[in-house]
């Protein structure tokens, strides 16, 4: 299936009235300088520029839709070897009999257990005022570098599946969805000897990867009280892939109280040479304590606890902070057997001048060690100075110069520049 083939129906379909569209779209330029250390005493430097366009074309209940960014290095040992990605572009028709929606080309999906991208079709049905969705989706992967070509072969590399969404009341919903990914690698010739250790040509044919999952969830909130619950199965290798559950309980009106736990298996393709190991689960715990500051407005203060363990060792972490208006902070400390670090950041921002020019500060300072049988720990240090500039709605210029210093980059400066326009127009193409 051809992404040109989103185009062409959406032709079809407006040239059918004269009434105008409109073009609503971001337009984003950035250029990023860094000096890179590829080992002790060897270093390039690198200029990269990104040109970022997003554009959706609307006719009544008709979107054309596309994001894409070209890539390149204009100083680097590989300069002027650019890349484009194409990330999405599709037709989108909704209020099909006022009950369905359709989408056909490049896309993103995200449903349940079926997440990834493709060049196909989605299908949305709406039942009983909203209350029952059901997602239908299938199509050939989109190619690894995003590049504008389709993966050829919709039954050798593709994603196909379904999720059901159900709000009986307006404070709860669950779904159920289903998800099969297969990935077919490319034929390739090797060298084999026969038994007089000849040399001979052999094409090999690998296996094509598979993974099959089945997921649900459910979240509710309700007075003082959210809830979240999900569980995925792997119906391939026929276990649990993932086990999560989340809360956050408001007592009292200022005070909140969350808790969360995650257990989760390796993700691995079934037939993959990596399902013949021996893996462990990863589990992880976190319990957190949220205050609003009564007598400072728009103050909040949080603290949280987190734990992993992993075959038998464990990973502690606490984390403290608070978020006031334009300016947040926070200090952290994790210890275990993924090593040691204690660390704290500060992040500010001040609009001026009715929100035209808005200065931006932040800073990070962190002593850490990767093991635990290391002696003594390395200081690393960051910051970044920058500005905003929004002369208009429609217009910004961001600019910021960032600092690393550590014992590889003992003074890395670099400079990020980006500049952000946005339209809306009305057109009468068609």
């Amino acid at each position: 299936m051809k992404i040109t083939a989103a185009f062409l129906v959406f032709l079809a379909v407006v040239t059918a009235s004269a009434n105008a569209q409109v073009l609503q779209g971001r337009l984003v330029t950035s250029a990023f300088a860094w000096q890179m250390h590829d080992t002790v005493g060897v270093s390039s430097s690198h200029l990269y520029g990104y040109q970022t366009v997003q554009l959706s074309l609307i006719k009544g209940d008709y979107t054309l839709s596309t994001y894409l960014q070209g890539w390149n290095d204009f100083s680097g040992p590989v300069k002027n070897n650019g890349t484009i990605r194409l990330y999405n572009l599709y037709f989108n028709w909704r209020n099909i009999a006022d009950l369905g929606e359709l989408t056909l080309g490049r896309q993103t999906i995200f449903a349940g257990a079926g997440t990834g991208t493709i060049d196909g079709i989605k299908a949305t049905g709406r039942f009983l005022e909203n209350k029952i969705k059901v997602i239908g989706y299938a199509g050939p992967l989109a190619p690894p570098a995003l590049g504008a070509q389709s993966t050829e072969g919709i039954w050798d590399n593709a994603l196909y599946g379904g999720q059901v969404v159900v709000a009986p009341v307006d404070f709860a919903q669950a779904s159920v969805s289903y998800s099969r990914k297969q990935i077919q690698p490319e034929a390739y010739s090797a060298l084999r000897r026969d038994s007089l250790f000849n040399p001979y040509l052999v094409e090999i044919r690998p296996s094509a990867s598979v993974e099959e999952y089945l997921s649900g969830d459910v979240s509710a909130e309700y007075d003082m009280v959210y809830g979240y619950l999900r569980y995925d199965h792997d119906l391939k290798l026929e276990k649990m892939a993932r086990f999560q559950f989340f809360t956050r309980v408001k007592p009292i009106e200022r005070f909140g109280v969350t808790a969360e736990y995650i257990q989760r298996e390796p993700r691995i393709y079934y037939n993959s040479i990596f399902s013949a190991f021996t893996y462990n689960s990863l589990k992880e715990y976190e319990l957190g304590l949220e205050y609003e500051v009564q007598y400072v407005k728009d103050l909040q203060v949080f603290g949280r606890y987190g734990r992993v363990s992993y075959e038998g060792e464990k990973s502690e972490q606490y984390t403290f902070g608070a978020n006031w208006n334009h300016i947040s902070a926070s200090a952290s400390s994790i210890s275990g057997y993924n090593g040691t670090i204690n660390a704290g950041s500060l992040n500010a921002g001040y609009p001026l001048m009715d929100n035209m020019l808005t200065p931006t500060i932040m800073l990070s300072y962190g002593r850490y060690k990767l093991s635990r049988y290391e002696k003594g720990r390395v200081e690393v240090l960051s910051g970044a100075l920058g500005v905003v500039y929004r002369p208009m709605t429609a217009l910004s210029v961001d600019t910021q110069v960032q600092m690393v210093q550590n014992k590889i980059y003992k003074n890395d400066v670099r400079l990020f520049l980006r500049a952000s326009y946005f339209l809306n127009e009305r057109l009468t193409w068609f």
